[in-house]
């Protein structure tokens, strides 16, 4: 299993589109960055607005990149990486090798979940060096009518990327599926794309494909456990049926 990460990880980042991606995404993560200190407020809803400091930083450049990241970028590196080797014919020849089946599935998923905190990372790391340099460090502040210090907003910030993670899990579990079901990875895209905007009319719950970080800031505040037993469910059926999918997909034509 090792073995087989290893050689996806270095797969992913032999393509030129992998580095060329990245390399865009940590641009306008840096123009949304200069934007957003530009202005100086954060929206966490339609009503409510907060004034950013150091430490509050991270989590507005997140919602503001979460748009991006959830319907261009990471749907990109998903369906590129379930998709190409299958219609190029490549599996064929992997197939051959004594793994099993699951086994080229699985260090896909755990490749790509490296690739979402690569993404995630590259957030972190600009909006941190942003909020110490352009930014007032306040001890003190409220935030959705909670007080927080320094400690506390530390801590907020490693649980409001640790549930992006999360839902960036439930996108890649509802690709797994659908790629292994449709091989053209332009239909799988648009696809997925329209799954994440049904979910929105399906019930106000399943918005945190679309409104990731606002979800996140809702949960966070109240007593809600919505998001989490739909984020479990979503991954279980979704990893789960795609396992069971793959495992008796014939890859010979």
């Amino acid at each position: 299993m090792k073995a087989l990460f290893i050689s996806e990880w270095e797969r992913l980042w032999s393509q030129r589109k992998s580095k060329w991606m990245i390399g865009i995404f940590t641009v306008i993560v840096l123009l949304q960055a200069w934007f957003l200190r530009y202005y100086g407020v954060g929206i966490y809803n339609n009503d409510q607005q907060v004034p950013l400091n150091t430490w509050n930083f991270p989590w507005f450049l997140l919602k503001e990149s979460s748009f991006l990241l959830t319907l261009i970028f990471m749907p990109v590196f998903f369906l590129n990486s379930l998709n190409v080797e299958y219609n190029s014919g490549a599996y064929r020849l992997f197939l051959i090798r004594p793994f099993k089946r699951k086994s080229f599935l699985i260090s896909k998923w755990f490749s790509l979940a490296l690739m979402v905190l690569v993404h995630l990372l590259i957030i972190l790391g600009i909006s941190i060096a942003f909020g110490f340099i352009f930014l007032k460090p306040d001890n003190d502040f409220t935030f959705y009518g909670q007080q927080k210090n320094a400690i506390e907003a530390i801590l907020y910030t490693v649980q409001v990327y640790g549930l992006f993670f999360i839902i960036q899990m439930c996108c890649l579990a509802l690709a797994s599926l659908i790629s292994v079901i449709i091989s053209n990875a332009v239909i799988s895209f648009f696809l997925l794309i329209g799954l994440y905007v049904g979910c929105l009319y399906v019930s106000s719950q399943l918005s945190f494909f679309l409104l990731s970080v606002q979800s996140i800031f809702h949960t966070l505040s109240t007593t809600s456990n919505s998001l989490y037993v739909f984020a479990f469910v979503i991954m279980l059926v979704g990893f789960g049926a795609c396992v069971r999918i793959w495992s008796k997909k014939e890859f010979t034509s």
